[in-house]
């Protein structure tokens, strides 16, 4: 980590090694200084790819520890009390086809032809829900629609012959409130009249669909501990919501109250030059403080 001109440099300082660094010191400070309620730490894994990481800790902390009034996830909000998100979920598609001679087409099956027609129709749904009127929830997010997309392709092995498989992810970005099984069983019967034609052809081709990832919305909680909690820190009372994925969703899920609040803007994540401003990490150090005192009770 460098800091130069006012900013911390380095790989995570914003996303999220900041508030990683925070949350370590606020448990020191609390166990130095004592407090009348329990402060708990959870750091997973494996977030960027799906946040695979957190559902077995979630389920393991049952047991062992009591369970927490509020879940603050620690993700660049520049310490904004965010109460909802998009969920997140995913296929990995195997198309396999017949190869054959281009100038044989129609007796084989090429595989990359078959994914475009996939492809396309994901393309047209997304067009649907863009001219849709968003619900009330989905008006709060930017875009104010569920979305799909397609992230990579590959397949084929030359220009003339019919593409014996390809490749493409999927990755959904649902609103809150919709039915996220719905979705799965719309993307899987689509995929089912697309071999079914290709079997037609050629009955040894065929669709594989792989889950990828599955992390469920964050949705606004009524009177929910967590936001409360935050805003009396924090004194804001504005409406955030994100429309990436996070744990909270997972917390969530599993029975907690929960908010997304960090030090630092998401605009500064992932990029070569990341950084978290010296500004928001001693903002971050207020946040903390204050949290401790409210844990103390005074």
């Amino acid at each position: 980590m460098v800091e130069k001109d006012g900013k911390y440099f380095g790989r995570g300082t914003c996303d999220m090694k900041g508030f990683d660094a925070l949350a370590i010191w606020a448990l020191v400070k609390a166990h130095k200084s004592g407090i009348n309620r329990p402060l708990q730490l959870a750091l997973s894994y494996d977030e960027e790819i799906g946040c695979t990481g957190a559902p077995p800790m979630i389920e393991a902390m049952q047991s062992i520890l009591p369970k927490g009034r509020a879940a603050i996830i620690g993700e660049p909000s520049m310490l904004q009390a965010v109460t909802a998100h998009k969920g997140g979920q995913g296929f990995a598609f195997h198309v396999t086809g017949f190869e054959v001679h281009s100038s044989l087409l129609p007796t084989g099956v090429s595989a990359i032809m078959q994914a475009a027609h996939i492809i396309e129709w994901i393309n047209g749904l997304n067009a649907q829900l863009q001219a849709e009127t968003p619900t009330e929830i989905a008006a709060m997010f930017s875009p104010p629609f569920s979305t799909l997309h397609v992230g990579t392709v590959s397949g084929g092995t030359a220009h003339n012959i019919t593409a014996k498989d390809c490749r493409f992810d999927l990755e959904m970005r649902i609103v809150p409130g919709e039915d996220k099984n719905a979705w799965n069983d719309r993307i899987i019967a689509y995929a089912r009249e697309v071999e079914t034609r290709m079997q037609a052809v050629q009955p040894s081709t065929g669709i594989d669909l792989s889950p990828l990832f599955d992390v469920p919305a964050l949705r606004p909680e009524e009177n929910g501990m967590a936001e409360g909690l935050v805003r009396l820190i924090t004194g804001d009372n504005a409406r955030h919501v994100v429309s990436y994925a996070t744990e909270a969703g997972q917390f969530q899920e599993a029975g907690y109250s929960a908010v997304i609040c960090g030090p630092g803007s998401i605009k500064q994540a992932h990029q070569a030059n990341e950084f978290i401003s010296v500004a928001q990490f001693e903002a971050g150090v207020d946040f903390m403080t204050r949290l401790v005192a409210k844990l103390q009770g005074t």
